[in-house]
């Protein structure tokens, strides 16, 4: 790598960093994926608090501690639990690790490009990546999403970097400036492997890997014998993590995700009015509207030596039909902009050579960036309310306290460093499921504090189970329109 290549690279990786350090220190209270960052913070003090043990991590909901669910790996986590160990809760730490997590994944997805573009295609495509509005805001959110990224992208680099070696039967000409100590192929295993821990729907960019087997090797890539040793060991890692996350595990709700949602609805959810108005609505949101335009662009510009980069698509477009169209999770999308970020770059690139094509790029990108900032801005408001209902808990309860929400997100627990459980969800077998007798049985395990969100309770359309607790416990209401209801004498 050159001097000035080395040098527009990192000046787009300080750009990369520096747009992301808006909101670096506040808590998980903005209103995209609340609920998911304060899960992700929360279990990070639990691994400090409570058992700094990796493969235990432990939620603040479903009951006290020991809290166990069947969860991908958590390597965000424990990263961000190894600094809060050594430098105290800060928020900005717990959002530099996905920062930290992404700009590495910057750094692989550039050397990948070149592999396919011209340098000038591939820093393009990084600017794209930096900045298209999911990746914008989720790469700072204290969430998995960038970890994932990073092992990902770096395992199907290192796995094509072991291709073209064997392939050549030489050193490859474009590789990272410090040698690997491990061989390509094993660091490929090891992260790959992380990657599917990580975020299991990365699987699908193993359709890339093999039409990398086939561009180096061509027909005869069945015939090599570390393929299949690849395979065996990256995905069997995986199985192994999450056989044994689910022995461990007192809950196993998000194995009932994959049971009851994914395998069950993954050919026909697509279709359904309700997935569609989720495309609809978040497609802008990931991709932006001009985003999504340049990615049709970028389609019909493809060489015939770039047809992976269209394979890629395909791959990421299939885990879009069978498993973000029935989960309908927003961050889910985040994978699949990776091949698109390819597509435009090499797009603008063509254009670029164009008469005229100067203007038009430049006119492009300052458009994308606008209407990037625009989606994204939204995201960073603040949830005032559950802002004030964290502040009171904090301040009218202990730690030591259990508490019963009255909704089914479980943020304001997670927020609050306080444990407990959710009210009225109807979710779990061995609860009772009159809502009197599960409030009772609460209360028999423990529970101090009712607390509903701004006075109101999940699933209660007729307000009878609020009038209930009004009637039946006292009332602790410092800040109108938040009360807080005790349930049992407080020593």
């Amino acid at each position: 790598m050159k001097n000035k290549e080395k040098y527009i690279l990192i000046f787009l990786l300080l750009i990369i960093l520096v747009s992301r350090l808006y909101h670096i220190n506040v808590p998980p209270l903005e209103i995209e994926e609340s609920w998911r960052q304060a899960d992700t913070e929360s279990m990070a003090r639990n691994f400090v608090e409570y058992d700094f043990n990796p493969l235990r991590p432990n939620l603040n909901y479903d009951g006290p501690l020991p809290n166990i669910p069947a969860l991908e790996i958590q390597v965000t986590t424990f990263v961000i639990a190894i600094l809060y160990k050594f430098f105290g809760y800060h928020y900005f730490l717990a959002r530099m690790v996905p920062i930290i997590f992404f700009l590495i994944s910057c750094v692989y997805f550039y050397l990948l490009a070149r592999k396919y573009l011209s340098i000038r295609g591939a820093m393009l495509s990084l600017f794209i990546y930096g900045f298209l509005p999911l990746n914008l805001y989720y790469s700072r959110a204290i969430m998995p999403e960038a970890g994932a990224l990073m092992f990902w992208i770096g395992g199907i680099y290192y796995f094509e970097l072991w291709a073209e070696a064997k392939h050549l039967a030489i050193k490859p000409a474009f590789k990272l400036a410090i040698k690997p100590a491990i061989k390509p192929l094993v660091l490929s295993m090891v992260l790959f492997s992380l990657a599917l821990m990580t975020k299991p729907p990365v699987v699908f960019g193993a359709i890339f890997l093999l039409y990398i087997c086939f561009r180096y090797f061509g027909r005869q890539w069945p015939a090599r014998p570390e393929v299949w040793i690849y395979a065996a060991i990256t995905l069997g890692l995986a199985l192994a993590y999450y056989v044994y996350s689910a022995s461990i595990a007192e809950y196993k709700f998000s194995l009932g995700i994959t049971r009851d949602i994914i395998l069950q609805k993954a050919l026909t959810a697509f279709y359904t009015p309700e997935s569609q108005m989720f495309f609809l609505k978040n497609g802008p949101r990931a991709w932006g509207i001009i985003g999504l335009l340049l990615t049709l662009a970028g389609v019909f510009t493809v060489r015939k030596n770039q047809i992976g980069l269209l394979i890629w698509l395909g791959a990421m477009l299939l885990e879009l039909l069978l498993i973000v169209a029935p989960i309908r999770a927003t961050y889910y999308l985040i994978f699949a902009l990776v091949p698109c970020a390819l597509l435009i770059g090499n797009f603008l690139d063509r254009l670029l050579a164009l008469p005229g094509g100067k203007v038009v790029s430049l006119a492009l990108a300052v458009l994308f960036m606008m209407e990037s900032i625009a989606y994204v801005k939204p995201m960073y408001t603040i949830n005032e309310t559950m802002a004030v209902q964290k502040k009171l808990v904090e301040e009218l309860t202990v730690p030591s306290d259990l508490l019963v929400v009255g909704s089914l997100d479980p943020c304001l627990l997670s927020l609050s460093g306080r444990r407990g459980w959710r009210y009225n969800l109807g979710m779990y077998s061995y609860l009772p499921q009159d809502p009197y007798q599960e409030l009772g049985f609460y209360i028999e395990h423990g529970a101090k504090y009712f607390v509903p969100i701004q006075g109101k309770v999940y699933g209660d359309d007729n307000q009878e189970l609020i009038r209930y607790i009004e009637q039946n416990y006292p009332k602790i209401e410092s800040v109108q329109g938040y009360p807080i209801y005790v349930l049992q004498g407080i020593e």
